[in-house]
């Protein structure tokens, strides 16, 4: 087990605009590394939370998150788009992300390996309907039904795409020294779903690619009704060289751990001691939340109680 645990930019977002003082205060608040996330939309800002007293742990792609001349974000480009131009460019975003995290030494890249275009409105759909408790509903059943079906029209050939698109980032992930983690995801319609992520993983050099767990968004896959949380881990862990930790209560995750409903136990049992352990809590929490989250992972044998204040919701 390790006492090391990194915290995400994420609750940086509309609190602070110099991302130095929010190292430092993560410091103070019994982190130990940060890892950079999308609301680094700068080199400048990036060079300015690398000079800070923490060191960066790991870069979540794409980092920094440009503007991309298809008018929207560069985190919002899919790695796995039948669009050639598409996915050229989110490509070039990652292997920037690649460089960045070599330069700063951080040990790992988190990718998110793109997504199937089905719209948002079926799965906005059942998200309302778990949210009023409506899930044995007859509506409820048809779009859950739904939706990997859509999904699997064209499934295949976004897959392929993504294979094609891991290959090429891992190669220059092994020249420059970092890790890549696949990371669970959170909306149905993206890659890689659970049998996915084992071909993924499959055809990956495991000492370049690895699995990159998520507790929020593997619990949320359950309370849908779909994989389990503890298949995630059951059949990845082995692989896991990376673990994003957050709650879920009843509306949404990226709650502060201890503020909801996930099974911290099982999260123990799964994590190798080897694992980089990132919060990953959302800007909507409390300073106070920030600050007692180390304890109460120590407390719930996640990390080291080593040098970690002790006290917790």
């Amino acid at each position: 087990m390790t006492d090391n645990l990194s915290i995400s930019t994420m609750p940086a977002r509309g609190r602070y605009p110099d991302l130095l003082e929010f190292s430092r205060d993560a410091q103070e608040w019994g982190y130990t590394a940060i890892e950079a996330n999308a609301y680094v939309t700068s080199l400048e800002m990036l060079e300015r939370l690398a000079s800070g007293p923490l060191p960066l742990s790991s870069l979540h792609n794409p980092t920094p998150n440009e503007r991309s001349s298809l008018g929207k974000s560069s985190y919002d480009l899919n790695l796995g788009s039948l669009d050639e131009g598409e996915r050229r460019e989110a490509i070039g975003f990652a292997k920037e992300t690649i460089e960045q995290a070599a330069r700063y030494r951080a040990a790992a890249v988190v990718l998110h390996m793109g997504h199937v275009p089905i719209g948002k409105e079926m799965q906005r759909t059942l998200h309302d309907l778990w949210h009023e408790c409506r899930t044995e509903s007859p509506e409820y059943i048809d779009v859950q039904r739904r939706i990997p079906e859509l999904r699997a029209r064209t499934a295949a050939a976004h897959m392929d795409r993504a294979l094609e698109t891991l290959h090429e980032l891992e190669a220059l992930a092994r020249e420059r020294g970092v890790l890549l983690g696949v990371e669970t995801r959170h909306n149905l319609h993206e890659i890689p779903n659970i049998d996915e992520m084992e071909m993924m993983l499959a055809v990956s050099d495991p000492e370049v690619v690895g699995y990159w767990h998520d507790t929020g968004h593997a619990a949320t896959h359950e309370q849908l009704g779909f994989t389990t949380h503890e298949e995630w881990l059951q059949r990845h862990s082995h692989r896991m060289i990376g673990i994003h930790l957050h709650d879920m209560n009843h509306e949404r995750d990226h709650q502060c751990p201890g503020d909801g409903r996930l099974d911290w136990d099982l999260v123990r049992r799964y994590t190798p001691a080897t694992a980089i352990r990132v919060c990953e809590i959302g800007e909507w929490n409390t300073i106070q939340g920030l600050q007692q989250s180390p304890g109460f992972l120590a407390a719930a044998g996640i990390i080291s109680a080593a040098g970690v204040d002790s006290t917790v919701r």
